[in-house]
């Protein structure tokens, strides 16, 4: 899947450093396709039609500037908001379809005694979002290298062992598996892994209720959906995140 990488810096307003790509890049390109032909509509036509036209052109527009201010800053706000709100701080956190980094560096950033591990199905350097060399550099620009380790196995063959992370994380991955089944799996390896007491938050735009119902049939406490606002629209509400939380009983 093609990813388009985006350099991000302390003067684009965000806590971390790095490259960190675009999901669903195709959502800002058919934009402009479309802008760009109901343009050229509203310069050949006249009114009623053209004003048909320029209202597709302002919406598609908009489509674009949401989304491009979801990936350039809200996620990025959103994920620190997430990790700052857990109720303690986390010694071993999971990333669960880490890609290039963002949210296990994120946590790693913010809590300096943490250990990290981000597990992702695909290392191979022909796919820049999942590329391992680019998540390390990732990480040494936000000096948090050393607590970071990388695992390459697929979500559903999940071998890291049970009860072993105070924090578990996923951020827009569940939802690219395509069967229904399959996701309940995955959100039962995140349950597996956490530690009683431990937390589990997942970012998703198209299943956060079935995450929700997993976990509670699971034995999860405390399991809620949270809308995330325009700045985790990617385009438009069809694409609006939301957050799945949840807390692994103790007992």
């Amino acid at each position: 899947m093609l990813r388009v990488s985006i350099r991000h810096d302390a003067r684009m307003g965000r806590a971390i450093a790095g490259k960190y790509g675009m999901d669903a890049w195709y959502i800002p390109v058919f934009s402009g396709v479309g802008a760009g032909f109901f343009t050229v509509l509203a310069i050949t036509q006249s009114p009623p039609a053209q004003w048909i036209d320029i209202a597709f052109v302002v919406v598609l527009a908009l489509q674009a500037l949401i989304y491009l201010n979801t990936v350039l800053r809200g996620r990025f706000s959103i994920w620190q908001k997430i990790i700052s709100d857990l109720p303690t701080a986390p010694a071993r956190v999971l990333d669960v379809g880490c890609g290039t980094g963002l949210v296990i560096i994120t946590a790693l950033t913010k809590f300096r005694d943490a250990q990290g591990v981000g597990l992702d199905q695909s290392r191979s350097r022909s796919q820049a979002g999942s590329d391992p060399l680019l998540t390390m550099d990732n990480a040494q620009l936000n000096g948090v290298r050393s607590r970071l380790q990388l695992v390459t196995e697929p979500m559903l063959e999940m071998s890291l062992p049970g009860n072993s992370f105070d924090a578990v994380f996923c951020n827009v991955a569940i939802q690219k598996i395509a069967s229904r089944e399959a996701r309940g799996e995955v959100v039962a390896q995140l349950f597996r892994v956490t530690k009683p007491g431990g937390q589990i938050r997942i970012v998703d735009t198209q299943f956060a209720k079935q995450h929700a119902e997993d976990l509670a049939a699971l034995g999860a406490e405390d399991t809620a959906i949270s809308a995330l606002g325009i700045r985790g629209w990617y385009g438009n509400p069809l694409y609006a995140s939301r957050l799945i939380s949840a807390t692994k009983p103790r007992r």
